[in-house]
């Protein structure tokens, strides 16, 4: 909002003043090529954050597909786009701050995990109250803040930080930025509004860990080691393997039964491999349709079909358990899958 949508608007518009004077100026040609400029920026970019969070939940390659094939082929996913764009035109554009004090639940959710001694962007009343103008000939009668109310006008959800923390504030710490610009123009310390905890502004001491703080460390410490551990440890490349639905057992002229298998390659690398298949510990062939061996470039997903023959002999009856190698020329074994080889019923 702040980083994009209103650095247009002020490009466009003006600054608050200029927007405020447009918006009460009638309908000229200069008003109305201002708004449809703006308009239309605004949804070309909810455009592209609705491409980039449908590719987040359907892929790269499925919102590829949406995007360049047949219209008609893709339907739903065309119509998410259309939605999901009109949602967040309709929050950056339109309910902006809105979206903060009545509907977003972060200030609610995060209000259960605050105390007295979490730390907060905090105004603080010992050095601020009373506040009052400044005058000249007895400055000393008041507080630090002299009740200038930038704070207020800065502040996107347009609350004031001098009431305390509230469930709107989203601390983008606007208010002490605009605060310690103030302060070195009436030459006073700067943190009149600050990052701190009611403790410390109540009992006027500096901010110390406290248990509830070094217990969310440890916690958030020991959440990142196991989040490295796992990613660490991860499977170059997943590798899924399924006899084809709908299919069972095929003899050939050799008197060999065969099934039919999909598999499904995900390279997460960055390097390209080459794929073979082969089987554990039993005779028999496997062939994949279309070539030998398959080429799996960097983060990219590949799909096909494998042919299993097996002699008579090797089967144990309607379903035979085999495994299945997934070999690299980069790695060598990669993993082996256990599949069901359907075979006739033997008596």
């Amino acid at each position: 909002m702040e980083m994009l949508y209103r650095r247009i608007e002020f490009w466009i518009d003006g600054d608050r003043n200029a927007q405020l004077k447009l918006k009460k100026s009638g309908w000229t040609k200069t008003k109305i090529t201002k708004r449809v400029g703006k308009h239309l920026l605004f949804y070309l970019i909810s455009f592209g954050i609705a491409n980039t969070f449908l590719a987040y939940i359907i892929g790269s390659e499925a919102l590829w597909k949406i995007q360049f094939e047949n219209p008609m082929e893709h339907i739903g996913g065309l119509s998410l786009i259309i939605v999901f764009s009109g949602i967040f035109y309709g929050v950056f554009g339109w309910m902006r701050e809105q979206v903060c004090t009545t509907i977003c639940p972060y200030g609610r959710l995060q209000g259960v995990l605050l105390d007295n001694n979490t730390v907060n962007v905090t105004y603080d009343y010992n050095r601020g109250e009373p506040r009052g103008y400044i005058k000249k000939n007895n400055p000393e009668l008041k507080g630090d803040c002299i009740d200038c109310n930038l704070c207020v006008q800065v502040c996107p959800t347009g609350i004031d930080i001098r009431n305390g923390t509230q469930l709107e504030c989203i601390n983008c710490t606007a208010c002490i930025d605009e605060c310690n610009t103030v302060m070195k123009k009436i030459k006073k310390p700067e943190g009149l509004i600050r990052y701190a905890s009611e403790t410390s502004i109540a009992d006027k001491v500096a901010w110390k860990l406290n248990f509830r703080s070094k217990a969310y460390i440890v916690l958030l410490g020991l959440l990142l080691v196991v989040f490295t551990v796992i990613v660490s440890n991860r499977a170059t490349i997943d590798v899924s393997i399924l006899r084809s639905y709908g299919t069972t057992y095929k003899k050939n002229s050799k008197g060999n039964f065969i099934n039919f298998y999909k598999f499904k390659l995900v390279n997460k690398s960055t390097e390209t491999h080459k794929v073979g298949f082969a089987l554990h510990e039993i005779e028999g062939s496997i062939t994949i349709l279309g070539g030998d061996s398959l080429i799996l470039l960097p983060n990219e997903v590949t799909e096909g079909t494998v042919i299993i023959e097996l002699e008579e002999k090797q089967l144990e009856g309607l379903k035979t358990e085999i495994d299945i190698d997934i070999k690299s020329g980069r790695v060598g074994l990669l993993e082996s899958k256990e599949v069901s080889f359907s075979g006739p019923l033997k008596f």
